[in-house]
């Protein structure tokens, strides 16, 4: 680590972002020499974030508990630098490290809690000295923490111990390149030949590997199902992979790459040079694909298992995209804005604080980039899903670009960042290979998604309900100016997605499991019946409150897209009515709204 010779303590450096790094990044690429780029920069913040983890262990009392004190683990970490540095660079940006730094120190800052007394996250600094001194050659004996019976060395694998207490600590011996583990009685540790990461042995579990070809490049990266630190929040217990799935995460891995390479070599290569880990996770209801990556997690991946290799593709670059974004967030600020969830991001059914669009706009940004791509590669049965998927994604992306150009606690270099990302979608929007009907499917779902959001989290100023309420109640036009409507969000209110999941099987997606149920009224708005209208308007006498049934409504009776700005009108002037004792007709409400003039 470089430090001063005087004090001992880190030198200050800085990194100066090549302009040419910048501006691939701001148009969404960044090819190995960005990555590698990113990688260095990243490696300095883990330095840094691990002096201050040690600094303030030690102006801790008890912090470590039963563990060796804290100058133990600097020497042991300061020499494995020395001996080997490049080794001990790659084992400080292994992901599931970057994870525990930031929970540790939140721990000792108090704004984030664990499972367990606070020496056992932090003594898992000891289990990082260990891989650390057998990388480097060295001979080491130290005390690890155990966890509900176990102890995970971050590269290398997990020890279970059967003597099982459910916090305790275990003695470690490296010598001689090898790691062993003692406690309770037994001596476990990872079988021959040694190795940063390998298979299983009795009372060890390693970590599993994914191998693929990416443009003639080799890629490995540990498929994650054992290391506590592998989630974003809290530790988790192991939770062992069965071997039909890890082949067929072998299968989807290798699909998923080798499609990368043929369609963006560029990013298949940024992939395989910035990709260690992927985490298994549960998918969501239904079956629906999950993922996240972090910011203190450079390299890392967390999804649940994809339908198919396209769907893996699309998630590696989505993710990916947020990984190059959080790292360039480390060294430059793009935005100061107050955190206040009020931005709409068309891929969210939440508000969203400006950084957190910048994030989606970004990674989506890479998502376009590769359906645009993918397009004269996709097979002829899947063409029409692929250019729904382009259109929406590109539709969705120039929206919140607009919204970001618009706000301002964009900095000067976030400013000239979207620039970069503005170019780049300017590019797509000449692309003639959408068909007039595919394009106007994804301007509908994209509407669709607009009007609901609107609907459930933006409140109209009261005033102005009664105002209409009146006026509708009079038998007068709704012709006054109204204020904004106000971000009021409603994160109770469910969404189906019905309309969505319609339009993807009228284009050929797969039915898949745990679909969304489909009204009658939902299948006859995306069929262009016109009963549409009516149909929602019965499902509003049995919950005049739903806000499902209200954005159908809206998009069945103002096709026109008069209310599209403003869409949340027709609810709250109908709640009113119902308030003050003079109900109305839900399609009356939205048809007399959507003729006022602006």
């Amino acid at each position: 680590m470089q430090t001063d010779g005087r004090s001992g303590r880190p030198r200050a450096a800085h990194h100066l972002i090549p302009s040419a790094y910048f501006e691939d990044l701001a148009a969404g690429r960044g090819g190995p020499g960005t990555i590698r780029f990113l990688r260095r920069t990243e490696y300095s913040r883990r330095l840094l974030l691990l002096r201050a983890l040690l600094d303030t262990m030690a102006a801790t009392p008890g912090a470590l508990g039963p563990l060796p004190p804290v100058d133990s683990a600097w020497d042991t970490l300061t020499a494995a630098q020395e001996a080997a540095p490049e080794e001990f660079r790659e084992l400080l940006l292994h992901p599931q490290i970057g994870i525990w730094l930031g929970h540790s120190i939140r721990r000792l800052t108090h704004t984030a809690w664990g499972d367990g007394p606070l020496w056992t996250d932090l003594g898992h600094l000891y289990a990082v000295c260990s891989v650390a001194a057998l990388r480097a050659g060295l001979a080491l004996r130290t005390t690890v923490p155990v966890r509900d019976g176990t102890a995970m060395f971050p590269t290398l694998g997990l020890a279970r111990l059967s003597g099982r207490p459910h916090w305790g600590t275990a003695e470690v011996v490296v010598a001689e390149g090898r790691l062993r583990v003692d406690a309770y009685g037994e001596s476990v540790g990872p079988p021959e030949p040694p190795g940063t990461s390998g298979g299983d042995a009795p009372g060890w579990q390693g970590l599993r590997t994914l191998r693929a070809d990416a443009a003639g490049r080799p890629v490995a990266v540990l498929l994650d199902d054992i290391d506590p630190y592998r989630d974003l929040s809290e530790p988790l217990p192991a939770r062992r992979l069965g071997k039909d799935r890890i082949t067929r995460w072998q299968e989807l891995f290798g699909g998923a790459l080798g499609l990368l390479a043929r369609v963006d070599p560029d990013t298949a290569a940024a992939v395989a040079e910035g990709l260690r880990t992927v985490t298994d996770v549960e998918p969501a209801p239904g079956g629906v694909v999950l993922s996240a990556s972090s910011g203190d997690a450079f390299g890392g991946v967390l999804t649940s298992l994809p339908p198919d290799p396209v769907t893996l593709a699309v998630t590696l670059v989505h993710e990916f995209q947020h990984t190059k974004l959080g790292a360039l967030l480390h060294l430059l600020t793009l935005e100061q804005d107050s955190g206040a969830e009020r931005h709409y991001a068309p891929w969210r059914d939440d508000p969203r604080p400006l950084g957190g669009l910048l994030q989606g706009a970004y990674a989506f940004l890479g998502i376009t980039d590769f359906w645009c791509r993918y397009l004269d590669e996709a097979p002829r049965a899947e063409r029409p899903l692929a250019e729904f998927e382009f259109a929406l994604r590109r539709r969705q992306t120039e929206e919140a670009v607009r919204v970001l150009a618009a706000d301002p606690g964009l900095t000067g270099h976030g400013r000239r960042f979207l620039r970069g990302m503005t170019a780049r979608l300017s590019s797509w929007w000449g692309d003639d290979r959408i068909r007039p009907d595919v394009a106007a499917l994804a301007e509908f779902v994209a509407r669709d998604h607009r009007t609901g959001w609107r609907i459930r989290h933006l409140s109209p100023a009261p005033e102005d309900v009664r105002a209409l309420a009146r006026a509708f109640a009079a038998g007068l036009p709704a012709g006054f100016r109204l204020a904004r409507s106000s971000v009021v969000a409603d994160l109770a209110a469910p969404w189906s997605h019905a309309r969505t999941w319609l339009v993807r099987r009228r284009l050929g997606a797969p039915p898949g499991d745990g679909r969304p149920a489909a009204s009658v009224a939902d299948r006859a708005l995306v069929s262009g019946d016109p009963a549409a209208a009516d149909a929602y308007a019965r499902l509003l006498a049995d919950d005049p409150e739903s806000a499902d049934a209200w954005t159908g409504l809206v998009l069945a009776a103002d096709p026109d897209g008069t209310l599209l700005g403003r869409p949340e009108l027709p609810r709250a002037v109908h709640r009113e009515l119902r308030v003050t004792g003079t109900p109305a007709d839900p399609r009356r409400v939205t048809l007399w709204l959507a003729s006022r003039p602006g």
